[in-house]
């Protein structure tokens, strides 16, 4: 009997795992099995529309690519970027013959072989970020790194869209190959063999039995042994939940044990901090429950290697739960961190064109701490600054990754450096924290010489780094050696009317990239989500707009409410007390200009986030047939009655792929581009345009 034709596998893997795995798993992008089944077959439909053949676009695409700083240039960059598009296009037609399981194999293949040129390429093109910051005039400078910024942003956003096609293929390549056990056992094999990361987050659904009830078979322990192989020689954190559901779940005892230092391998998850923060995801599993699995194995049913793998995992896990982390380095996937580290994140945000060091990558950061807390439990920490904080949190490392979209971690070359500044970053947490809307680093250069424990951070989230540099007694021109301004046009009068500001000496988490003091230790590799292209490019049609249009702030009602009350306040101290705990700011906070920010920037995320709901919402209206989908739930018929609504408004859309006359991809790309028309029209009605005159909404595609 066939398992991944069962509707175990068509109803996929996370509705199968309890509610903190399957949160886990959705959160990070992960496992698609659960695609329907419709889905699947109808890309059986299209295959006549594809072929597999030679990636011709990828050698134009590397022919492209500057060799030094001295060959950036516009004329190049807009190559590589319609090379780009061609490789995706090309990558969005590879499938197979049907009925000859061996193309299968090759198509896997050649993705996968083309995905590593390409990530090989923007591993050189990012190598070329520290010969920039001494090259040129200032003028020619700045020109040649905003163009190096968006060239290689250019191959970020290629690798992700790669890396989801491969998934896509992987996810059909499983489907068709699973009663065909030789060519299944070679897609693992190759999987393996090529370490690709994205097999192990599409094959992770073999580790989880299908119900019992189900009368469906589960796979065999070599295979589910296999899968266990590709998961450790790609080493990624996120598989982590999975691995600590099999864990619970598995009846073999060798792969239980297997399974269980896989988790020491991938790095087990720290001990929660206390008190628990309900914003936070829950944690997969920790060192006590393991190593109760573990003493309920009957050793004698172990073979002499694994008796000694479990005997040296309960020491260690006894130790893990009663001390935390021991050593100077914390393992996480392929992560070795050490303190001191500096975290740039980069989420959907508007800020990436606000100043003219764009298009800005990062727009968060953090830096790795070692905290003992008040329970005795050693615990690596990210230490950041958030908008709305009243003291500096500190979040476990696994905890605060799980929930960050796209990330690199730098390290200074000096150790010795590096711990200070992990020092000082642990020195501060707790404090008092007080967000600066002026962007001002020179507050950080007060502190210069003046104890931190109990001083008041008053900076804004990259501020922080200098205040850990300026511990370390590190010059802020080693570590940020470009200058920031804010971008041109109309971008600081509209500033000063969210009353914020581009302060002076201003450094971004994207500056940190061009120091060539920092060396690259890590990084969450970009998965391509075509509701995040909608969210962003909405986000990006605000800031140019910044840039190009007057701001109308045009607060509701409730937000003018809110801006009076903040006005009063100023002379009103208890008022002032109230409504910053209310906000989660410190009291210090001009409250006047937060709400005048926060009346404009929730707007723009209730847009933002609205265009990303109503592009899944119609992807999964289109894509999926309702009759087939629902499920047994109360709320099916208002589902189905939904779904049938948004046929209606993509009408000749979802015609056309009933008809099989475009691809997944077509279908994508048309609500991609309409949905973010829609959000980009609301925009500017409400904040850049004379809003009597309201314009239409987009046709629909």
């Amino acid at each position: 009997m066939s398992r991944s034709k069962s509707g175990w596998l068509a109803g996929g893997l996370t509705r199968q795992l309890p509610c903190r795995v399957a949160d886990a798993v959705r959160r990070s992008v992960w496992i698609r099995l659960g695609r329907p089944t419709a889905v699947i077959l109808a890309w059986v439909c299209w295959l006549a529309l594809s072929q597999t053949g030679r990636a011709e676009p990828l050698s134009e695409l590397l022919s492209a690519l500057p060799a030094s700083v001295e060959d950036i240039s516009e004329s190049l960059a807009r190559q590589m970027g319609q090379r780009a598009a061609t490789l995706d296009a090309w990558a969005a037609e590879q499938w197979w013959p049907e009925d000859e399981p061996g193309e299968i194999i090759a198509t896997v293949r050649l993705l996968v072989e083309t995905k590593a040129q390409v990530d090989d390429a923007l591993d050189r093109m990012i190598g070329l970020r520290v010969e920039l910051a001494d090259h040129g005039n200032p003028t020619q400078q700045r020109h040649q790194v905003q163009t190096y910024l968006a060239s290689t942003a250019q191959l970020i956003d290629l690798s992700g869209r790669l890396r989801h096609r491969l998934s896509e293929v992987l996810e059909a390549a499983a489907y068709f190959l699973d009663d065909q056990p030789d060519f299944f056992h070679r897609l693992l094999e190759l999987l393996i063999e090529q370490r690709v990361d994205v097999g192990a987050v599409v094959m992770a659904y073999m580790l989880i039995d299908p119900p019992e009830d189900s009368g469906r078979p589960g796979y065999s322990p070599a295979e589910k042994h296999l899968a266990l192989q590709l998961i450790n020689v790609t080493q990624q954190a996120d598989m982590i939940p999975v691995v600590a559901e099999f864990v619970r779940q598995e009846r073999h005892p060798g792969l239980v044990v297997i399974g269980a230092e896989l988790l020491r391998r991938l790095g087990l998850p720290q001990k929660p901090r206390l008190p628990l923060d309900p914003r936070l995801p829950e944690t997969p599993i920790q060192a006590g429950e393991v190593g109760e699995i573990l003493e309920a194995i009957d050793a004698s049913r172990l073979s002499d290697a694994l008796r000694d793998v479990r005997s040296d995992l309960l020491e260690w896990l006894d130790q893990r739960e009663r001390r935390g982390i021991v050593g100077d380095v914390y393992r996480l996937g392929t992560l070795r961190l050490r303190a001191g580290d500096w975290l740039l994140m980069r989420n959907p945000s508007p800020y990436n064109l606000f100043t003219d060091l764009s298009p800005g990558w990062f727009t968060h950061v953090g830096v790795v701490a070692i905290e003992e807390g008040e329970d005795g439990i050693r615990r690596f920490v990210i230490v950041e600054l958030p908008e709305r904080v009243p003291r500096i949190p500190a979040i476990p490392v696994d905890a605060y990754l799980a929930r960050t979209l796209h990330f690199v971690f730098v390290r200074h070359e000096d150790p010795q450096a590096g711990q200070r500044m992990g020092e000082a970053a642990a020195t501060i947490i707790g404090n008092e924290a007080q967000f600066d809307l002026t962007f001002q680093t020179r507050r950080v250069r007060e502190l210069d010489g003046q104890p931190l424990q109990e001083a008041l951070i008053h900076t804004y989230c990259a501020g922080l780094l200098l205040i850990c540099a300026q511990h370390a007694q590190l010059p802020r021109e080693s570590l940020f050696p470009i200058t920031e301004t804010a971008a041109g046009g109309q971008m600081v009068e509209n500033l000063e009317r969210l009353g914020l500001s581009i302060g002076e000496d201003f450094v971004s988490p994207t500056g940190a990239l061009f120091s060539p003091r920092l060396v690259i230790v890590g990084s969450r590799e970009p998965m391509y989500d075509p509701s995040r292209e909608v969210q962003q490019a909405i986000y990006d049609h605000f800031a140019r707009r910044m840039i190009q249009r007057p701001l109308s702030p045009s607060p509701d009602l409730g937000q003018q409410l809110r801006q009076k009350l903040a006005e009063i306040s100023q002379d009103t101290p208890w008022l002032a007390r109230a409504l910053a705990r209310a906000a989660h700011v410190s009291e210090r906070t001009d409250l006047e200009a937060a709400a005048r920010a926060a009346a404009v920037i929730e707007t723009l995320d209730e847009i933002a986030e609205g265009q990303l709901n109503a592009f899944a919402e119609a992807s999964y209206a289109i894509l999926t047939d309702p009759l087939t989908d629902q499920g047994e739930t109360p709320d099916a018929p208002q589902r189905a009655d939904r779904v049938r609504e948004l046929q209606q408004q993509h009408a000749r859309l979802f015609q056309a792929w009933a008809d099989r006359r475009i691809s997944v991809r077509d279908v994508r790309m048309a609500l991609v581009d309409y949905y973010i028309q829609r959000g980009c029209q609301q925009l500017d009605t409400r904040f850049f345009s004379d809003r009597s005159s309201e314009p239409e909404h987009p046709a629909s595609p």
